[in-house]
């Protein structure tokens, strides 16, 4: 018996749910065509005004502004390199053991 009132509620529920589904699919269509027709007359106006269709905002040229004046002002950047006594951390004393093994073979060859 219960399975039968399931059922039927299912089904009232379809009824109701699917003219609901098909308006809101029409309004959301009806929206499409308005910004299809709206964004189509901006670039119409904006073309034969002369002026950039794809230029900044006024506001995403102050960000660029403020990001240029807050980016930090490096002489010139020095290349990467593989070798840790290249580095700034270990300082210009630091030899690498692969040096030192090296150069105590040239010694000891002498």
């Amino acid at each position: 018996m219960a399975s039968i009132f399931k059922n039927i509620a299912k089904g009232l529920l379809y009824v109701v749910m699917f003219p609901l589904g098909l308006l809101a699919i029409a309004g959301y269509a009806i929206f499409g065509i308005f910004v299809f027709f709206f964004q189509f007359v901006r670039l119409i106006i904006l073309f034969f005004t002369g002026r950039n269709l794809t230029s900044d905002l006024p506001e995403d040229v102050e960000a660029k502004r403020i990001i240029e004046a807050n980016k930090p002002k490096e002489e010139e950047e020095s290349p990467l390199s593989l070798y840790p006594s290249d580095s700034a951390l270990y300082g210009s004393e630091y030899v690498s053991p692969t040096f030192d093994n090296q150069e105590k073979e040239e010694n000891d060859d002498e």
